[in-house]
């Protein structure tokens, strides 16, 4: 009877352990939002450790929040979360700025200065270095099988856009003609340009979904939300900016 019981228990174990939902998300822009981003991941989302969450870049600037943006994804992946972010063009301004003065000008005028001002330091040098850390190891562009990731567009000039896109098109292209072959069946998720709600929605269906819907911009009609798409089942999840 005992070792009957035993097997029963056993096999209910491994049929819960079978049954848990493995989850896979991707978030657009998140821009110093960092209440937003947190109502988006723990109620919407309500994400768990065994979940993937992949974030398009931009972490940075405008919102009121960028170190606690920061401060927060540090510590979902220290807390065992599967956290995947990639490099958005504001990190990597941010970067630039430690040792490059017209990085940092040109950083400066995209917002950088309130961000620095949120460190609580006067320049980008003094930034702590563990967030520095942090936004360098970051990725440009991360793929599965059926989606690639990346902050802002791909070259669809090249034999293979996924391997022989420059960075500098991964972080700042706007204007890219898709050529779908070359993504071989996957669908490209990206952010970086703002797009409208009903646009993001309309383009669930094509090869690139841009997630970017100005969160920032809340006071303007269609825009100032964080998006999110669970990527199996293509359900958009829109959290209103509440900074």
């Amino acid at each position: 009877m005992n070792g009957g019981a035993e097997i029963t228990a056993g096999a209910g174990r491994a049929t819960r352990a079978l049954q848990v939902q493995r989850r896979r998300f991707a978030v657009g822009d998140v821009h110093g939002c960092l209440r937003t981003l947190r109502t988006l991941v723990e109620k919407l989302i309500d994400l768990k450790r065994h979940d993937t969450l992949y974030l398009l870049g931009d972490y940075l600037d405008r919102g009121p929040h960028s170190k606690g943006v920061l401060d927060y994804l540090m510590a979902l992946l220290e807390g065992g979360y599967d956290l995947r972010p990639i490099l958005g063009n504001h990190e990597e301004m941010a970067l630039q700025s430690v040792t490059d003065p017209k990085a940092r000008a040109m950083w400066y005028f995209n917002r950088g200065g309130s961000t620095v001002a949120q460190f609580g330091v006067e320049s980008p040098a003094d930034i702590p270095a563990r967030y520095l850390s942090f936004l360098a190891s970051l990725p440009l562009i991360l793929t599965t099988d059926d989606y690639v990731f990346v902050h802002a567009g791909l070259d669809f000039s090249t034999p293979d856009p996924v391997r022989d896109t420059q960075a500098t098109c991964m972080l700042w292209e706007r204007n890219f003609e898709v050529q779908t072959e070359k993504l071989r069946g996957r669908t490209l998720l990206c952010g970086h340009t703002v797009t409208s709600l009903s646009q993001i929605r309309s383009s669930l269906g094509k090869p690139v979904i841009c997630l970017d819907n100005g969160c920032f911009a809340k006071e303007q009609p269609g825009f100032g939300n964080l998006v999110a798409l669970q990527l199996d089942t293509r359900e958009l999840l829109v959290q209103k900016n509440c900074d």
